[in-house]
């Protein structure tokens, strides 16, 4: 019953999280993004919002903005966002102010800490 155990030790050590589109989580020092392999021209993103505080922010592509966005303290948001160029989306936190998030394809979890 062991050698059965043993067989599957490496598929389970080698198990990752895959998502088809970016995940935003938001706490209150840091904000930790998911994303997807593929890039794609529309793609979804979940805000998840876990900070003490409702935040609101924007999506910009250079200087145009894409969408804007409000979510409270503990709740989720979900939007499309579609771009065309070959620029990169970057999530904006508006209030309370944050560092800017780009949304980079392919690099998987990627964790945005605070400026000091």
């Amino acid at each position: 019953m062991r050698f059965w155990f043993l067989l599957l030790l490496p598929v389970l050590s080698f198990a990752q999280v895959k998502t088809e589109g970016f995940i935003i989580q938001i706490n209150d020092r840091s904000m930790s993004v998911l994303s997807p392999v593929k890039k794609k021209a529309l793609f979804s993103v979940l805000i998840e919002n876990r900070s003490l505080s409702d935040q609101v922010g924007k999506f910009v592509v250079g200087s145009k903005i894409l969408k804007f966005v409000a979510v409270k303290s503990g709740k989720n948001e979900a939007i499309e966002i579609e771009n065309k160029t070959s620029e990169p989306v970057v999530f904006i936190p508006v209030s309370p102010a944050f560092q800017e998030v780009p949304l980079m394809f392919g690099k998987k979890a990627y964790e945005i800490p605070s400026k000091k």
